[in-house]
């Protein structure tokens, strides 16, 4: 295309990451995961994306026994109350998220969050009163430049017309949680979070990964020792 030529690779780069988000606007976009044209994930690769299977608690997403019970669920019910996430956090999906989290890929946004909205579109999530971002420490998120839950959250709220509320703090700075163990995480985010507003009867909580579900069971206790009634996740991908 002449305007391709025009801008030439120097000029891309020295736009920055602003007017490369321009740029895609004006310029046809590939498909980030086999380059075909046309769009950031194209429709081949959104049904080849790992998807959970059909046969999974309602919980916490994990896929159930052949006696249709939860492997973790069913020793221990957790204090949130339904789980809707449709991908399985592997390859190429995990690679994508890595980008997004924690190399400043914030144009994988719109295409991660459209991936689940895909996913729903023959049968939407319960609608909650709002939509709320998993926090990260301030200090967190001065390294990192961003909350990807909150980015979810304002998208997924913008598509479905439902209030995000960033009412939730992270006032302990906790360990990163990758690699620990159930137990070893709940203890991390004992007395993490605080609620600093009154919150509607029915919420969601909002993140990228779902792993042990240590933050999620921890967010939820809390929401509900504050009056919340049902509490759900809205959650990018599942971790097996």
């Amino acid at each position: 295309m002449l305007l391709t030529r025009i801008i030439g690779s120097q000029g891309r780069e020295f736009w920055g990451n602003g007017s490369r988000r321009l740029a895609s606007w004006l310029l046809p976009e590939n498909c980030r995961f086999c380059s075909a044209p046309g769009a950031a994930i194209c429709a081949d690769c959104l049904r080849e994306l790992p998807r959970l299977p059909a046969d999974r608690c309602s919980w916490c997403a994990l896929p159930v026994n052949d006696d249709g019970d939860c492997p973790v669920c069913s020793v221990e019910a957790p204090s949130y109350d339904y789980t809707f996430c449709p991908f399985v956090y592997t390859t190429p999906l995990a690679e994508a998220i890595s980008a997004w989290k924690f190399h400043a890929g914030l144009d994988w946004t719109r295409p991660l969050a459209n991936a689940w909205i895909e996913a729903w579109a023959d049968a939407a999530p319960a609608k909650p009163d709002a939509l709320l971002p998993v926090p990260a420490h301030p200090a967190r998120l001065r390294e990192r430049g961003y909350n990807q839950a909150m980015l979810l959250a304002q998208h997924w709220g913008r598509h479905y017309g439902i209030a995000r509320r960033d009412v939730l703090r992270r006032v302990r700075n906790t360990p990163h949680q990758v690699g620990g163990s159930r137990d070893q995480r709940r203890a991390n985010l004992r007395s993490a979070f605080a609620v600093r507003a009154q919150l509607p009867a029915h919420v969601a909580l909002v993140d990228d990964v779902l792993t042990t579900g240590s933050t999620a069971e921890a967010l939820a206790r809390l929401l509900k020792a504050h009056g919340v009634e049902r509490v759900d996740l809205w959650i990018l991908a599942r971790a097996l």
